[in-house]
């Protein structure tokens, strides 16, 4: 909702490629456009969930959703543990600091 819905200053917002209402608007979204790992600084943390449960969180990845569950697949083959990706980032089941850092560097991502 904007700032202005409802109002006489309400602006319909147009698509750039087709020029269409956003409503309206077929377009396929664009692709992002993927940042070689080098020059993405990834933040990793432990942290403590439901029931105690500690949870190893990269967070900070600028890729496509393929690019991310690669990495998600690599790490936890390395950790020897479950994992999942949340909105860019990448959850690794356990207290697993040392191991991800170390195989994110291996990977060429700055931690």
């Amino acid at each position: 909702m904007g700032l202005f819905d409802g109002t006489p200053l309400e602006r319909p917002i147009h698509c750039d490629r087709c020029g269409l209402d956003e409503k309206d608007c077929r377009c396929a979204p664009l692709p992002a456009a993927d940042v070689l790992p080098s020059a993405q600084r990834l933040q990793i943390r432990v942290e403590k969930r439901k029931r105690g449960k500690l949870m190893t969180v990269v967070k900070g990845f600028e890729c496509q959703p393929q690019q991310l569950q690669q990495v998600l697949t690599t790490l936890k083959n390395h950790c020897g543990a479950g994992g999942t990706t949340e909105s860019m980032s990448v959850e690794i089941q356990g207290q697993h600091l040392e191991r991800a850092q170390a195989k994110l560097r291996e990977l060429g991502y700055r931690v």
